[in-house]
């Protein structure tokens, strides 16, 4: 059995993941609408619209490893939990874990 502690701590870890994982998804949202500025921005340093465009989707790419990583922080955090409060929290784990892939997937 977990003392109430480290189920406090288990705790305050899935809730800066949950809070990472929202400020990212904000940030997919503005990237979403930003790509012709950003795009635009490049072009003024001189890059090619080519290689602007090439910048950009690298860029995009690299974000959708961070979240992807979060993700599974997130979902490690929350299973830590879930074995810190013993075998009831098994069951909600297999169901948990298919909406976060969905969260995930809608994102990419």
């Amino acid at each position: 059995m977990a003392t109430e502690q480290e189920l406090r701590a288990a705790l305050a870890r899935v809730n800066t993941a949950q809070k990472q994982l929202t400020l990212a998804d904000r940030g997919w949202q503005l990237l979403g609408r930003s790509r012709a500025a950003f795009i635009s921005s490049l072009r003024h340093t001189g890059l090619s619209y080519a290689h602007a465009q090439i910048k950009f989707d690298d860029f995009v790419e690299e974000q959708r490893r961070l979240y992807e990583h979060l993700t599974q922080a997130l979902q490690t955090a929350q299973d830590d939990y879930m074995g810190l409060q013993g075998p009831a929290g098994g069951e909600e784990q297999s169901e948990r874990r298919p909406a976060v892939e969905a969260a995930v997937s809608k994102q990419l």
